[in-house]
């Protein structure tokens, strides 16, 4: 009798780890689903930032090779704030949106313009960076305004809103992928001018003090301040990025980044 009982419970007891086997494998394949704007992250725990990598001050490699920046710090910083880790995606200028459109970053930082033509597609978090446009050309130049550039040469990233201020202005583009090989072209006589921010401008003075360019300011481009760019469908996401850079900029860090890399304080918007 106690054999056939044993026999039973030690069937029953099997089958219920059997169950409680499959029960934990199937429950184990539905991992609850991520709500709010952790739904709508590329990787989980994870803020994905597409930069370029190659454009100092605001992403770069230093010496032994490790990226860092204005924007690769600031992301960090709000990453931090969301609870978020952070993970870089290097990506040339021309190729940015068409990364950010096939998801594989969240969210590109990259000294991205704020312009009416984006915003018809994307959506901004809020401005991190104010800067003056400015013409960059040869010393010597007959160049002094931004009229001036009519039917000159100007090299620029098509896709910037600096390279479509230079259309509009009536200037050939001379197309280039990044800052420095705008100066290069400049420099080179294989273009005229360049349109680029005051802030990028000061930081190649700086490291380049015997350059033979010079820079012109202009006020008759638009000031873009400079903001995360995201996927129009992730507001949540948007949302979660502003409360960060709320909290990033009310304790400081914001403006020490920026003195950190630019010399000066460069995320306030200017009073007119």
């Amino acid at each position: 009798m106690n054999k056939i009982v044993r026999g039973v419970t030690g069937i029953v007891i099997a089958g219920a780890v059997i169950a409680g086997g499959v029960w934990a494998v199937s429950s184990g394949d539905k991992a609850p689903k991520e709500t709010g704007f952790k739904a709508e992250l590329a990787k989980p725990d994870t803020l994905t930032v597409g930069l370029e990598g190659t454009y100092a001050p605001f992403s770069f490699k230093d010496k032994s090779g490790k990226l860092t920046g204005f924007e690769v710090e600031l992301a960090e910083a709000v990453a931090k704030e969301m609870g978020l880790k952070t993970e870089f995606v290097e990506t040339k200028f021309e190729s940015l949106i068409a990364g950010l459109d096939a998801n594989k970053y969240d969210v590109i930082m990259n000294n991205m313009g704020v312009t009416p033509e984006r915003e018809k597609n994307y959506l901004f978090a809020n401005n991190y960076l104010y800067s003056p446009a400015i013409l960059i050309v040869q010393d010597g130049s007959n160049i002094k305004q931004l009229s001036d550039i009519k039917g000159k040469k100007a090299a620029q990233t098509t896709s910037s809103n600096y390279g479509q201020s230079a259309l509009k202005a009536g200037a050939e583009i001379v197309a280039s992928p990044g800052f420095a090989e705008s100066l290069e072209l400049v420099q080179n006589g294989k273009a005229d001018v360049t349109v680029n921010s005051d802030d990028s401008w000061s930081v190649y003075k700086k490291a380049h003090p015997d350059t033979k360019l010079v820079a012109i300011e202009t006020k008759d481009v638009d000031l873009a301040g400079a903001a995360p760019m995201l996927n129009k469908k992730n507001e949540a996401l948007a949302a979660e990025i502003n409360k960060a850079e709320k909290s990033v900029r009310e304790s400081g860090e914001m403006a020490k980044l920026s003195e950190k890399y630019f010399g000066k304080n460069l995320t306030e918007a200017p009073k007119d």
